[in-house]
């Protein structure tokens, strides 16, 4: 049993300029490399902000999915996501927004294909990563 709330830490470290990457990590994981992305004047050579924005929201939503395929004791071989992630301007300000979340879920080799379709629409309800987020989303999947 889980017991709430829980609490998770990360760190991050970075010295002056835009064209400098820094050091980003999460407990005693390896440190990732982060930057400033191409688009906003940055190296782009290192996870952005967007970028890990991203992920935070597809690896929850997959993250969601295992976990309720497994208590449901169903079984598939593999899930595949992708995001486009759109950053826009505030209409009335001079700052920008994550406007959008576009998902594509693909599962494949689900042993009950409608049952592990049900779950991949719970796991999107219930993401608590997306559910903290107020970006638009929009889904596409396929469980086969």
């Amino acid at each position: 049993m889980v017991k709430f709330p829980l609490k998770f830490e990360v760190s991050a470290e970075a010295g002056p300029g835009i064209e400098n990457n820094w050091i980003a990590q999460s407990d005693e994981l390896p440190p990732i490399q982060s930057a400033i992305p191409a688009e906003f004047m940055g190296p782009g050579s290192g996870y952005s902000p967007e970028d890990l924005f991203a992920l935070a929201v597809l690896n929850c939503l997959i993250a969601t999915y295992k976990v309720y395929c497994a208590k449901a004791q169903i079984s598939f071989q593999q899930i595949r996501g992708r995001t486009i992630l759109t950053v826009d301007k505030q209409p009335s300000e001079a700052g920008f927004y994550m406007s959008h979340l576009e998902f594509f879920l693909d599962v494949t080799g689900c042993s009950q294909p409608e049952q592990g379709k049900k779950i991949l629409e719970s796991a999107i309800r219930d993401c608590a990563v997306s559910n903290s987020v107020k970006s638009g989303k929009s889904f596409h999947v396929t469980v086969e």
